[in-house]
């Protein structure tokens, strides 16, 4: 029998917002001060116990194969573009604006930014031709925007044509992430890694599975389809890893990063299976609000009020006082002006998709 599927997952909300909490303290207690004068208070003391938040975006990737499972259930490709849209872009171009703002108020000399960079930005594809990113969080949405485009956009295509199982769109996706790994030197692979982000597959693959496994169980085909994604991101782990070591001239275990990955398996192994319904609360939906504009707003506006506050004050009051002022910043954003702003752009996206689209298949 299987199990009654709801559209909320509230534990997804929470361990969301704790991984962006860790992707934070990763970039004010190391991420600044050990690479590309990005911030000048030094942690050396407790840096090394925050180096590792790197990994947080991973597990962003992992519960986004998951939900993103949950908006295709229709196979509707127009309420899907809809969905994305009016859910990621509202909230981006606030958060944007917002650091464009701060960076040209009082970023300077070490932040700069450009206003034709800034209307590159709000388009979310600026990484196509080549413009910095105004946020250096930026790249995780291209790869977001690449998963939704590429493979789901895809997917919701062909099933227009032939009704095919997800089952199918995860068997051909891992199969290309396995055969990479064998055979990355060859030019049409170097195309099928840019296109389906064979490097960052593995997270999404393992997130649709969860969902797989959330809504009717875990049998061995399930099984032994994780475990082949956990095995490509422990690979993943190893390669980011080393290159974080060389990037910060530091010491990096994979076996504590390689360990981390495996423990956010297993976190979202035991929600699929229905096993932390004590923590399954709605009160963590407000919390999981908070993660999208925290991790968009948090690393250049953190970075630049450390600048101009960090000598002035005890450095941990600074970046204490700086989170928590992220965190309220977030929650203004997420309580009084993303619900507005995505349901009008949603509602005028339907009027238009009804006006253009639907009348021109009649």
């Amino acid at each position: 029998m299987k199990t009654k599927v709801i559209n909320r997952i509230y534990q997804l909300d929470l361990f969301r917002f704790i991984a962006a909490l860790i992707v934070v303290l990763y970039h004010y207690f190391f991420r600044g001060f050990s690479a590309d004068n990005l911030s000048d208070l030094n942690f050396s003391e407790i840096s090394d116990y925050f180096k590792y938040g790197f990994l947080g975006v991973n597990i962003f990737f992992i519960i986004s194969g998951f939900v993103i499972s949950l908006s295709i259930k229709d196979r509707s490709i127009i309420k899907f573009i809809i969905s994305r849209i009016s859910r990621l872009y509202p909230m981006y171009w606030i958060c944007v604006l917002l650091t464009f703002i701060i960076v040209l108020l009082f970023g300077e000399p070490r932040f700069t930014a450009e206003l034709s960079q800034f209307f590159y930005n709000l388009t979310m594809f600026h990484n196509y031709i080549g413009v910095e990113s105004i946020d250096g969080v930026y790249w995780t949405l291209f790869i977001e925007m690449k998963f939704y485009i590429f493979v789901i956009g895809l997917y919701l295509v062909l099933n227009k044509f032939k009704d095919i199982k997800l089952d199918y769109l995860i068997y051909t996706w891992l199969i290309l992430s396995v055969l990479h790994l064998f055979f990355s030197e060859y030019f049409i692979f170097k195309i099928a890694k840019s296109l389906f982000i064979l490097d960052w597959s593995s997270y999404f693959i393992a997130g649709i599975i969860f969902y797989q496994i959330y809504k009717s169980k875990l049998n061995l085909k399930y099984a032994l389809v994780l475990l082949i994604t956990l095995l490509l991101s422990i690979q993943h782990t190893i390669i980011e890893t080393a290159k974080k070591a060389r990037h910060f001239n530091i010491e990096f275990s994979p076996y504590i990063a390689c360990g981390i990955i495996v423990l956010f398996y297993v976190l979202i192994l035991l929600v699929a299976c229905h096993k932390l319904k004590h923590i399954n609360s709605s009160k963590f939906i407000r919390i999981g609000m908070l993660t999208y504009p925290l991790y968009l707003i948090h690393q250049k506006i953190g970075y630049i009020i450390f600048d101009n506050l960090g000598n002035d004050a005890n450095k941990y009051v600074v970046v204490i006082a700086t989170t928590f002022f992220m965190i309220f910043i977030s929650f203004i954003l997420s309580e009084f002006y993303e619900p507005k702003a995505s349901h009008y752009l949603k509602s005028k996206l339907k009027q238009l998709s009804t006006k253009y689209i639907t009348n021109s298949t009649h």
